[in-house]
């Protein structure tokens, strides 16, 4: 029963961690890389809570609803690998310079 609970309450508490990512963002102390990495972690794990509560969850398996948050559990995780991608390409162009010996 704890498990289950603890399960459903990673969907708010990573969108309340995606709130104040994009708080950062809004007030301009976000910069990237991170820009890119802190929403694509979110958004990943929020997947990953949207199928906690579909897989023997409070929602039935086999109803829309069901069908509904499977599906944009796996358009977040697309998205969240996106972002990740993102970050991985800004942090290589950041890391390309070589220090010079002195």
């Amino acid at each position: 029963m704890v498990l289950d609970l603890l399960g459903m309450a990673l969907v708010p508490a990573y969108l309340l961690l995606l709130g104040l990512v994009l708080l950062r963002y809004r007030r301009g102390t976000l910069k990237p890389p991170r820009l890119f990495m802190y929403p694509g972690m979110c958004l990943t794990w929020l997947a990953y809570g949207l199928l906690q509560i579909t897989q023997e969850g409070p929602v039935p398996t086999g109803t829309p609803l069901n069908y509904v948050l499977d599906g944009l559990s796996v358009a977040v995780l697309l998205a969240g690998l996106s972002l990740f991608y993102r970050w991985w390409r800004e942090r290589d162009s950041d890391d390309s310079t070589t220090p010079t010996s002195g």
